[in-house]
């Protein structure tokens, strides 16, 4: 499972270079990195195996003050599309799954990125929790162990599942695959 954490909101003009390269380092070329490692072992070992990459809404959804990040986490999504049509001969199923508004137990939300997800959406840091629960049409918050049973879903349950999206996210409209 790759689920490395970063998040940089900015608007275009203060996204820096090195805002650009810590977001593509850490979330897309990570991920990269750990998906040659685990299919090589996977392969040899011969027994098949899953691959999961945590990504985000922001790689299906437009927002402002994102591009850095959401950028990156479509190159996440797109990368477990390529992965699972390339790993399925070797029975590797790689697949993502899509939090949004992880406040609750996520360090994420910790300083920069909750001001400028707040700035962005023209609220203050305390309205956050309330605003992303609200947004979406369960009205429900979604937590770590929401992601979890995600991962498990797919890894225990979906077993004829590759290079799929599976959104954690309350049901977000505008965030529908299909």
């Amino acid at each position: 499972v790759h689920s490395a954490g970063l998040a940089i909101s900015k608007p275009l003009e203060e996204t820096t270079d090195n805002d650009w390269n810590i977001l593509q380092n850490i979330l897309v070329k990570g991920q990269f990195d750990l998906a040659k490692q685990s299919a090589a072992i996977m392969r040899k070992q011969g027994l098949g195996g899953n691959y999961i990459a945590i990504a985000s809404k922001n790689g299906l959804v437009a927002g402002p003050n994102n591009v850095a990040y959401g950028t990156a986490k479509a190159a996440q999504q797109h990368m477990v599309r390529l992965l699972a049509a390339e790993l399925a001969k070797d029975k590797i199923r790689v697949n993502t799954v899509n939090p949004d508004g992880v406040i609750v137990g996520s360090k994420i939300w910790e300083g920069a990125w909750a001001e400028g997800r707040a700035k962005a959406n023209g609220i203050t840091v305390e309205e956050l929790p309330a605003f992303y629960a609200k947004r979406n049409l369960l009205n429900e918050i979604i937590t770590p162990d929401d992601i979890a049973n995600g991962v498990f879903s797919l890894v225990g349950i979906l077993d004829k599942s590759t290079g799929n999206i599976i959104n954690i996210d309350g049901g977000m409209a505008n965030a529908f695959v299909r």
